[in-house]
């Protein structure tokens, strides 16, 4: 590979881990139980800010944006606000929430600001001859070392993916090196898949079974609130 195609695939990696976050589902009760990617989406200057993610496995309330930001020891997060989930076996698998801004946790560090790049562009047709790809900081299970719990932290990524085959709503990937297990995706349902460009056609849902081609719902045949 050349030092050109070694810095694109870096500049491609870079702007969709700035675009891509995690999402941490939590209980009534304060239990962690689960987590997922999504990123923010604006049509116009008038629009809503939204909160794009994978329908399944995502709770109507209760989940939060994870931040950069460490205080007190504890990651800070952005509540989502409420989830519009649209989830059938099978079928359609996507949840859009308006981000509520004025419920950013840990308000008692007016100081800190949080920055989120919004993708503002159309959501364009996946097709053939071309190649995708996805990146997130995604993370394992909780390990122990000591007295103490860590959860390491490894790049979630795939490129060069191709459109194998499309329906009307999920677009068929296949990977251009040997495919990960399915324990190497959980965590990054909701990460949004791009052409080279930044053009984002449709968000992961995880892997067919057995794991051949990965699942992406199509995002260029839905509707979103304008306002």
């Amino acid at each position: 590979m050349s030092k050109k195609n070694k810095a694109g695939e870096k500049k491609f990696i870079d702007q969709m881990l700035k675009l891509t976050f995690r999402i941490c589902h939590w209980n009534d009760d304060g239990t962690l139980t689960g987590r997922s990617s999504g990123f923010l989406y604006r049509k116009s200057q008038d629009s809503p800010v939204l909160v794009i993610t994978a329908g399944h496995g995502t709770p109507q309330k209760g989940s939060f944006i994870e931040t950069k930001h460490v205080h007190d020891n504890k990651t800070a997060v952005i509540s989502t606000g409420e989830f519009k989930i649209f989830y059938q076996e099978g079928g359609i698998d996507y949840a859009y929430s308006v981000l509520p801004l004025e419920f950013a946790q840990n308000s008692e560090t007016p100081k800190m600001s949080f920055e989120f790049i919004c993708y503002q562009g159309a959501f364009v047709q996946a097709v053939k001859d071309e190649a995708y790809g996805f990146a997130v900081l995604n993370n394992f299970e909780f390990l122990k070392s000591g007295d103490q719990l860590l959860l390491p932290q490894y790049l979630c990524h795939e490129l060069y993916l191709e459109l194998e085959k499309q329906d009307d709503l999920f677009n068929y990937f296949k990977p251009s090196r040997e495919i990960n297990p399915h324990e190497y995706y959980e965590g990054a349902s909701g990460s949004p898949i791009a052409d080279p460009e930044g053009k984002i056609c449709s968000i992961l849902i995880g892997g067919t079974d057995p794991i051949e081609l990965l699942r992406a719902f199509r995002l260029d045949n839905i509707e979103l609130p304008e306002n």
